[in-house]
């Protein structure tokens, strides 16, 4: 086996035991596609049961430096008082994506965004 191919075969493994972490862990935990910002670190979110919620980032996520855009995937974490509101958990970024298209997790026509 060649090296390149350990190296890939290595990084994958890599990538699927970072994304075991950050899957839905219950039934308040959904995906999302962000719609668009609404100011004040909040978002108007299509999550993947087609209803369109209003998040907000989560204070843990707020600090980093992942800026989050029209057009992203996101983890949410639904209110349990509130199903109509909840809070952005997770960004995932491209690699991080196909990897969800390929195990499943979201379908590819809903995880790209429609322009117009």
């Amino acid at each position: 086996m060649s090296k390149r191919k350990e190296d890939r075969e290595e990084v994958e493994r890599s990538l699927d035991a970072e994304m075991e972490e950050l899957l839905p862990a219950d039934e308040l935990e959904i995906f999302g596609r962000v719609l668009e910002p609404l100011g004040k670190g909040h978002f108007r979110v299509e999550c993947i049961d087609n209803l369109i919620r209003i998040c907000r980032v989560r204070g843990k996520l707020r600090g980093r430096r992942a800026w989050i855009k029209r057009g992203d995937i996101v983890l949410i974490s639904l209110w349990p008082f509130q199903r109509t509101k909840g809070d952005i958990v997770v960004r995932y970024d491209r690699q991080q994506v196909e990897w969800l298209i390929e195990k499943g997790y979201i379908p590819r026509d809903w995880a790209t965004l429609e322009e117009g």
